[in-house]
């Protein structure tokens, strides 16, 4: 007779990609768990704007079963174009059709709100995991090792957990109770230079099956992109290496509504030319308009105690990476296959979900030296550069270079990196 495996009382706070899916492998391969999952907000948030699954990722969402449902719901995108300045002319990089060499636009590329939405569906009724909304957590402390109390800020007591796991995003809370403001009092995060602002306007005949990325001067770029509703995701997005420069909209994003935000957009994009003037009118008649800082988060250890961060609270690769919800996946999965191994041992399966998995990510954060700057330039000349580099990379063959990509950046393809394969928990040991 072998013994049973410890039934782990689990708290995720997060219900976006991360949390769930580090749910669905812990119900999985650790079915004595009890998993809590925490949100915020009244109810599951779906929106958000395209991501793409590459790399290592694919494998872990065809063992779950999910890889179909994924590729029913892409956005119908088909590649990318790079808009010259005059509005017309343009290099254009197809899908190349292979899910080990992907170009710029994934073979897997789906609606954040889209993915989210299909992995809590295959969650929610699952014994073991339950969902509770309109919550949040006040606090975390651990009074005894392996024994970690919180406290939360509507109508739940407080309560004490074997395990704690931050999925709550780039400035997430979970890090901030548990491992402070960082060293240079930043919240652990890197900043890129770049700020963007994302929403939904009505599709025209002048959008495509293609996304359009177009370059105005002073680090300003439109990129607008197809979806499988009928309308057209818009991304505008402001770079510049003095940080200076943000001061304002760093200060609006912390404390005033959209409609400040949004005038700081109208402004800084004045006179950019292209289809400027579509895009302002359409963002202040959106309804998903937010805005975000592009940055990484980056830690020496992920881990504290019995409190484990996953996901953007964890490692964010930034939205330029490619590969952050990859990563979430990744991350998310390794986690729970480790507390598997050693339910018993917790403090000791999170470092070696820390070792397993930093590797993977200390790769996807090396962005292309200069990036975002080198691919948002500041001056005509500096744009009109860009624009004949991809022109010159475009011709004659753009599926071969587009297969390039996903041989030369990790992310974007295979890789060497693979995630360990776990099987389900009998008597306390993976098999």
């Amino acid at each position: 007779m072998t013994d049973q495996p410890p039934k782990l009382k689990v708290l995720v706070s997060g219900s976006g990609i991360a949390g769930p899916t580090f749910a669905y492998w812990l119900n999985e391969l650790l079915p004595t768990s009890d998993i809590t999952i925490l949100e915020r907000a009244p109810e599951p948030r779906f929106g958000g704007q395209a991501v793409d699954l590459r790399s290592a990722a694919i494998p872990i969402v065809e063992r779950m079963g999910l890889l179909p449902k994924v590729k029913e719901l892409t956005t119908t995108e088909e590649g990318i174009e790079f808009i010259y300045a005059d509005g017309k002319t343009k290099a254009s990089f197809p899908a190349t059709g292979n899910d080990q060499e992907q170009s710029m636009t994934s073979e897997y590329e789906i609606l954040r709100g889209d993915m989210a939405r299909i992995i809590y569906e295959t969650t929610q009724n699952k014994p073991g995991i339950k969902y509770i909304f309109a919550e949040t957590i006040t606090s975390i402390s651990e009074p005894t090792p392996g024994s970690v109390h919180v406290t939360f800020a509507n109508s739940l007591p407080p309560a004490t957990f074997d395990l704690v796991v931050g999925a709550d995003g780039m400035m997430s809370r979970t890090r901030r109770y548990v491992f402070g403001h960082g060293p240079n009092d930043d919240d652990f995060v890197h900043r890129l230079g770049q700020y963007s602002a994302y929403f939904t306007i009505p599709r025209t005949q002048d959008d495509t099956t293609f996304a359009q990325w177009y370059n105005a001067t002073r680090g300003r770029l439109i990129l607008k992109r197809p979806d499988r509703y009928g309308t057209t995701r818009v991304y505008m997005s402001v770079t510049d290496s003095k940080l200076s420069r943000f001061d304002e909209i760093d200060a609006l994003l912390r404390n005033a509504g959209k409609e400040a935000q949004q005038a700081w957009f109208e402004r800084e994009f004045a006179g950019a030319g292209w289809l400027t003037d579509r895009c302002v009118r359409g963002m202040k008649d959106s309804e998903d308009f937010y805005l975000q800082q592009i940055a990484q988060v980056k830690m020496p250890v992920w881990h504290r105690g019995n409190v484990a961060l996953v996901g953007d609270a964890a490692f964010c690769p930034s939205p330029i990476s490619g590969v952050g919800t990859g990563s979430a996946i990744i991350g998310a999965y390794i986690l729970a296959g480790e507390l598997s191994l050693s339910p018993s041992n917790i403090p000791g399966a999170l470092a070696r979900y820390d070792t397993l998995t930093r590797p993977f990510i200390d790769s996807v954060q090396k962005l292309i030296p200069g990036a975002p700057q080198i691919a948002n330039p500041q001056t005509a000349w500096g744009v009109w550069l860009f624009n004949k580099m991809t022109g010159v990379v475009a011709h004659p063959a753009s599926r071969v270079f587009g297969g390039l990509v996903g041989r030369v950046v990790p992310a974007f393809g295979k890789g060497e990196w693979e995630a360990p394969e776990y099987g389900v928990v009998e008597g306390g040991e993976g098999v």
